[in-house]
């Protein structure tokens, strides 16, 4: 079993291509222009738009960014929105993120900064900190990341809390000495709580994010970046086999965590970030393996769990863009414009082809065909290829909304915005309220990822109140004082649901007819229903008993919000799920087969979801893009 799996991590980076660090670009003499369009301004639209540009002559070759939402929506998921509420907090901004919340592996938003930057980083204060440094090429352009410490707060349904995430580096992070002292006392605090819950507890948390670094440091480079590193193999061979093998990282999540833990608690704390790639950490033995072909996490996502948590390994940590992520994507922006490429804002793409896409504006003022050397679809690949890629329908200037439902997905989410006129000061900035007062409790929580939609209908017959569920509050004033008005806070909880039930009929209506449907599925009762069971669970942390009584203003998006603002399939904001089924080689590939001339990058497609995994993936499907002109009459060497 062993061989094999090393046979998977050789041939995985064997098969992908080798390329040099850096391309050569000779310039020609009578270049012929060529034109990529982009369809989509999101994180993977704009990062591989700025890697081609800044790759090759500017002369040679236009890029063009055709967004659907307007200039406000730029970054797709990664976005915020702000919320003024009228005579309340001196008519402050609320900020609130739409897409993800906290940032992870830092260096590779350093990397396409420092790759495709023209902006020379100057030395002196860096904005919004004390700290007098060389400011780095990401925050030449406004871009900056302040470490969460600790990265998390973790709430059990019986009112226990404990913190996590403390890295040695703490006087590295811009601290005060007083800042300081205060984590270290807090970290003792959470050692002493693990070894509450059960013996040698903190010990046996620090040899699980030991082992989790391992697979790591291994799959990182292997199976996401698609590069061979064998320096990085015998480490997870000794981590993999240890103990009789019961670390193995192809067995299901729970297995291995049942062979470290005995405490439900521990349990739950080693495994909340199995939601982020949409699966379940418990076997399920009604499916081959356990599930983890499909819907159960495989234990090598414990990795997850040490980039977020581990103290010392250098990959690790979790951080916040100050400024919210919607200064990522204004950051990324600039950089593209830096690099002289061109925006569409309010234009949607009605079909892709070979040759070139089909557009029409918001407004009805514009459309028609454009026609490009080169196609880079950023849009969610399980819609794309049944809309815009889709040849089945000859109507190409009617927007549809469909998705291939023959996928695994990750699940939905009903998330709420809430902006409070007092801060909230027994939150951190990233919490995960968690059920595990006993083990039937623990599975029983994780069922939405398990039951499909099963779960949905159950919930509308019993309040939710009457179920275990877990789910993710986000503060971000914690970290950045600038996402609320002073006195205030702004915080959002999401909270797992099914992804929408897809009707085949709908994809012959209008667009906007459609999303109005599939809105219908997620209906104010529900709402209520979930609304009222996170209040309750919450109140059981001190400070927050009469929350809702300072409660001055609510958004609420559902998977029909989702579909609506940025056409993923089935409303799911994380895309599709990645067990082994859809990982790495076996998840949607950058080349589509029923195009030659068009490449995929985002979420759904390889290397996966996360915004992280999202600038790889980039970084490969430029250099695929690039070969590919190349190929078309660019001379590179």
């Amino acid at each position: 079993m062993a061989a094999s799996f090393l046979l998977i991590i050789l041939s995985s980076a064997l098969l992908a291509p080798q390329t040099a660090h850096a391309f050569s670009v000779a310039q020609p003499q009578h270049p012929p222009p060529q034109r990529v369009i982009i369809v989509g301004a999101g994180v993977g639209g704009l990062a591989t738009a700025a890697r081609i540009k800044s790759t090759l002559p500017s002369t040679n070759t236009d890029v063009l960014i055709i967004e659907k939402n307007g200039r406000d929506q730029l970054g797709g998921r990664c976005g915020s929105f702000d919320v003024t509420v009228e005579n309340y907090c001196n008519d402050g901004a609320f900020r609130h993120e739409r897409g993800p919340s906290l940032l992870l592996l830092k260096e590779e938003y350093e990397r396409l900064f420092e790759d495709c930057g023209k902006r020379e980083s100057s030395s002196g204060t860096i904005p919004n900190s004390d700290v007098s440094r060389p400011a780095t090429a990401a925050e030449a352009y406004g871009l900056q990341m302040k470490q969460c410490i600790p990265a998390y707060q973790v709430v059990f349904d019986d009112g226990d809390a404990i913190s996590v995430g403390f890295p040695r580096s703490k006087c590295q992070s811009g601290l005060s000495i007083e800042e300081i002292k205060e984590l270290q006392m807090l970290e003792q605090e959470s050692i002493a709580k693990l070894n509450r819950l059960e013996s040698d507890g903190s010990k046996k948390w620090q040899e699980y994010l030991n082992t989790c670094a391992a697979f790591l440091d291994c799959g990182l480079p292997n199976f996401i970046e698609e590069r061979l590193d064998v320096s990085t193999l015998p480490a997870f061979m000794v981590e993999a086999l240890k103990d009789g093998a019961k670390r193995w990282p192809l067995q299901p999540h729970s297995a291995m965590l049942d062979a470290l833990f005995n405490s439900p608690k521990l349990k739950a704390m080693a495994s909340f970030q199995d939601l982020y790639v949409g699966l379940e950490p418990y076997m399920n033995e009604q499916q081959f393996g356990g599930g983890v072909l499909r819907k159960t996490a495989p234990a090598v996502f414990g990795l997850l769990a040490a980039l977020e948590l581990h103290p010392t390994n250098g990959k690790a940590g979790v951080y916040a863009p100050v400024g919210g992520f919607r200064q990522v994507a204004e950051s990324m922006l600039e950089l593209c414009l830096d690099n002289d490429i061109e925006f569409k804002f309010d234009t949607s793409v009605t079909r892709i082809t070979d040759e070139g896409v089909y557009f029409t504006s918001k407004d009805d003022k514009e459309g028609g065909f454009l026609p490009a050397d080169l196609i880079i679809c950023n849009a969610d690949v399980p819609f794309a290829t049944e809309t815009i890629l889709s040849e089945s329908s000859k109507d190409v200037d009617v927007e549809k909304y469909d998705w291939n439902d023959k996928f695994d997905y990750s699940s939905g989410v009903i998330a709420f915005h809430w902006s409070f006129s007092q801060r909230i000061e027994a939150l951190n900035t990233h919490n995960v309220f968690m059920c595990a007062k006993n083990a039937e409790d623990a599975v029983s929580s994780w069922s939405v990822l398990r039951d499909g939609d099963d779960s949905k209908k159950s919930t509308n017959n019993n309040s939710m109140k009457d179920q275990p569920f877990n789910f993710y509050v986000h503060r971000a004033s914690h970290t950045d004082e600038s996402a609320a008005p002073p006195g205030c806070d702004s915080i959002m909880v999401l909270v797992p649901c099914t992804p929408l039930v897809r009707n085949p009929e709908l994809a012959l209506l209008p667009r906007d007819d459609a999303i109005l449907k599939y809105k219908q599925q997620f209906d104010e009762d529900l709402v209520n229903d979930v609304r009222e069971a996170v209040m309750e669970r919450l109140s059981i942390l001190q400070g927050l008993e009469s929350l809702q009584e300072k409660l001055i203003n609510e958004v609420v998006d559902t998977p029909g919000t989702y579909a609506d603002y940025y056409n993923v399939g089935g409303g799911v904001p994380f895309g599709l799920s990645h067990g082994l089924g859809q990982l790495s080689l076996t998840r949607p590939s950058a080349e589509p087969r029923s195009h030659g001339n068009v490449l995929f990058v985002g979420a759904s497609s390889r290397p996966g979801n996360g915004v992280p995994l999202v600038l790889i993936g980039a970084r490969l499907v430029a250099k695929k893009a690039i070969k590919k002109l190349q190929r078309n009459g660019l001379n590179i060497q």
